[in-house]
């Protein structure tokens, strides 16, 4: 089997405006990092106060010196060392350094004439301790997650406890060890004492990983057995930024509902906890390519996949399995209309718009490659509770999406967010504040969503009126939930529209660059929106699309005809079924 098409782009790249944003920022905050100025300060430093050490003789003044490259460590540091450790903490870092105030401690003690068995014993284990750190390091990286939620085994996916205790503890020992020339009596046994009990961690941690590693390996050696045993029928194959479990957790009840074995495929450690935290099905870490063989087993036949990472490929190249793209969403963006769907066997399509649009893009597909299944998780999307012009208490959701990966797929218009919800709030409306998952990567996103929450805040104290936003509407309701608890949305091009659709409410779309009439024809699914103009960052007819958003709603008839369109011509009771009949199908999975 042939698949055509041209690379695929990494779904982790960074969007070009915050890329730009983020040039400037490397410029004078991060350069120091990227060039390894620090350590080479701190080095420098060390290496003048070991000189300076020296010089003076063992004289109590001295301890100054090694104090101020040792107090740059700290306030470099000061995050992690001031917080529980995160499972490797500051493991390794400034070790060149570490050593060489070692080495001036000892000269100072020995200048001064402590240098005996307490002292040496403290120098012995100071450098005990701080050898162990790049061996936990290394290890760490080796004992990395691998499979979670498999039948008959239990995963050991975590450490046993947070190994970065041994970095606060060697830089306390440290500290101790610098200012022991000055109370050598009281100092030197606390500083063993330290030292030793960062060695005892340490070696804890060391056999911890080692168990883990063994365990790891002896999966990886069975895990062709156990997928024969477990016989999957399909994989869920993902590989995607941080904060994009919803990509997969929004298809897992309807690949569920095929009723047969199957399991989820990760490339990443960050990918899998993700979404082992959010799914009882199993979860399989392959790391590189030739990790992927063990999975192709005779049960297997398919592979879906929900997004266009660049990874996907890897996959791809299994010709005996049937390659099914869901995306995570319908939507006008050109990424959603890529020549990279041609390395697929099968595209999943909401419904017509989804075809025609690579057409209007002119990307030639094979007509074969397409099959309509509607949008599953509309299916409890709730319809209209009648014309919003009669209704009391009326509720607005306004979702603005993100800056895209290029500049070109940049529709947000949270730049211009306050003023609408600000024209929400005159109106009396209920204002359900959910912004993209990926909105806050940007800091001018960022400080938009914060301005929207503070005024949603401000209202709800002055007027009582119960806005939903912040962890309730991003975190502990769905967008469903979000779509059910409105009359009507204001949103982007975004995927969130082509669902919104099939409650009938009305909506708003906001342009970010052009006037309506450009928008609606670079955007079909406008059509059933009112649009609202924000070019150059100035809202154009506010009031009157407003006025037609939450009075008269003139688009009625209009919207349930793109409905159709876009999410198939498909009966609403049962509306998930076409999904699951299509995909048994594909797959040759029997009804039964």
């Amino acid at each position: 089997m042939v698949r055509a098409g041209a690379a695929p782009v990494d779904d982790g790249t960074r969007p070009e405006k915050e890329r730009c944003t983020r040039v400037k920022v490397i410029s004078v905050q991060r350069a120091a990092n990227l060039l390894s100025l620090w350590p080479l300060v701190v080095n420098t430093l060390t290496v003048l106060s070991t000189v300076t050490v020296a010089g003076l003789g063992g004289h109590r003044a001295a301890v100054i010196a090694p104090l101020i490259p040792l107090l740059l460590i700290l306030y470099r540091q000061r995050r992690t060392l001031l917080q529980r450790p995160r499972w490797i903490g500051g493991t390794g870092r400034y070790q060149t350094a570490r050593y060489i105030l070692i080495a001036t401690a000892a000269i100072q003690l020995y200048a001064a004439g402590d240098l005996r068995a307490l002292g040496i014993l403290a120098i012995v284990l100071a450098i005990l301790a701080l050898s162990l750190e790049p061996m936990l390091k290394s290890l760490n990286g080796m004992a990395v997650p691998y499979a979670s939620n498999m039948p008959g085994h239990e995963g050991r996916n975590r450490a046993s406890f947070r190994y970065g205790w041994i970095f606060p503890l060697n830089v306390l020992g440290l500290l101790l060890l610098v200012l022991a020339a000055l109370a050598p009596v009281v100092l030197l046994p606390l500083t063993a004492l330290v030292f030793l009990a960062a060695i005892v961690v340490a070696g804890v941690a060391l056999i911890d990983l080692a168990g883990r590693i063994r365990e790891r390996r002896r999966f990886q050696d069975g895990l062709q057995g156990t997928l024969e045993r477990m016989e999957p029928v399909f994989y869920v194959y993902w590989h995607a930024p941080a904060r994009s479990a919803f990509q997969v957790t929004m298809w897992l009840p309807y690949l569920e509902r095929l009723g047969v074995p199957f399991a989820i495929v990760v490339r990443t450690a960050g990918n899998f906890r993700q979404i082992a935290s959010r799914t009882e099905h199993p979860v399989i870490l392959r790391r590189s390519l030739s990790d992927l063989d063990d999975l192709i087993v005779p049960s297997a036949k398919g592979v879906f996949y929900v997004n266009n990472a660049m990874r996907n490929n890897h996959m791809v190249r299994y010709a005996s399995l049937t390659h099914i793209q869901l995306l995570h969403g319908e939507s006008d963006k050109a990424s959603s209309a890529t020549p990279i769907i041609r390395m697929y066997d099968r595209d999943f399509v909401a419904g017509q718009a989804a075809i025609d649009r690579f057409e209007k893009f002119g990307v030639w597909m094979p007509p074969e490659v397409f099959r309509i299944v509607g949008r599953p998780q509309v299916e409890h999307v709730q319809q209209a509770r009648g014309p919003i012009a009669e209704l009391e208490n009326r509720s607005v959701l306004y979702a603005p999406t993100w800056l895209g990966y290029q500049a070109e797929t940049n529709y947000s218009s949270l730049p211009v967010g306050a003023e609408i919800v600000r024209a929400l709030l005159e109106r009396g409306c209920r204002v359900v504040f959910r912004p993209h998952p990926y909105a806050r990567r940007s800091p001018e996103l960022r400080r938009a969503c914060q301005e929207i929450t503070e005024m949603l805040a401000s209202d709800a104290a002055a007027t009582g009126r119960e806005h939903l936003f912040g962890a309730v509407a991003e975190s502990e309701m769905d967008v469903v939930a979000c779509f059910n608890a409105s009359d009507a949305m204001i949103s982007d091009v975004s995927a969130v529209v082509g669902d919104f659709l099939h409650s009938g409410k009305p909506l708003a779309m906001v342009s970010p660059r052009v006037g309506a009439e450009e928008f609606v024809s670079m955007n079909p699914m406008a059509r059933a929106a009112y649009v609202l103009v924000a070019a150059d960052g100035v809202l154009q007819d506010l009031e009157a699309v407003m006025d037609a958003l939450t009075g008269d709603d003139p688009h009625r008839v209009e919207r349930d005809r793109w409905a159709t369109y876009y999410l198939g011509d498909i009966p609403r009771e049962n509306y998930a079924d076409r999904f699951v009949q299509v995909a048994r199908e594909e797959l040759g999975i029997s009804a039964g």
